[in-house]
């Protein structure tokens, strides 16, 4: 199996003065990522790359990465960045031939400029990329906030178990096994 996988996730407070721009999501500890990077970076991690990647490999699944993009919490993302990052894993995610499958890291508790539900956002405009025929699972952290879009969009939908979320690998396998 081919399973195409990217991330956009960030956890934003609609209260805060602390603004997201482009070095929230470049320059902390994860950073920016695309293609091979994104394996090299999480391999092994406990991370939900890393688990989903683990869990693939022990499936004999092919994990074709587009891109990650994590802040560290703060604002809502400007919507001219968010569409930038959604754009850029959508055109990644497109050139990628005979995908069998998506894992997508999300939060669940991300608000972009005019977008309440950034994650159903997400899930939808890869559901209109990939068709219906074609699996989407997503992991999302323990106090997400679960819409009737993101359940709608996605097939599968696991969350973390544990606060601090200790669990990302052990969750993003779980996802592998249901792939």
């Amino acid at each position: 199996m081919r399973i195409a996988t990217g991330s956009i996730a960030h956890e934003s407070s609609t209260f805060t003065t602390v603004e997201t721009n482009w070095s929230s999501y470049r320059n902390q500890r994860f950073g920016y990522r695309t293609g091979q990077d994104v394996l090299d970076f999480f391999r092994g991690t406990n991370t939900a790359v890393g688990g989903f990647l683990a869990g693939c490999e022990a499936h004999d699944f092919e994990l074709i990465p587009t891109i990650f993009a994590n802040a560290q919490p703060s604002g809502p993302t400007p919507r001219a960045i968010f569409d930038e990052i959604l754009d850029d894993m959508l055109t990644l995610m497109g050139q990628i031939s005979d995908i069998d499958g998506v894992f997508l890291d999300l939060h669940g508790a991300m608000v972009a400029e005019g977008i309440d539900d950034a994650e159903g956002h997400i899930l939808k405009a890869v559901r209109e990329l990939v068709g219906t025929n074609i699996p989407i699972l997503t992991q999302l952290d323990i106090h997400a906030n679960m819409s009737p879009q993101m359940v709608e969009m996605a097939d599968v939908i696991i969350g973390h178990e544990t606060y601090p979320e200790i669990d990302q690998e052990d969750r993003a396998k779980e996802c592998a096994d249901v792939m």
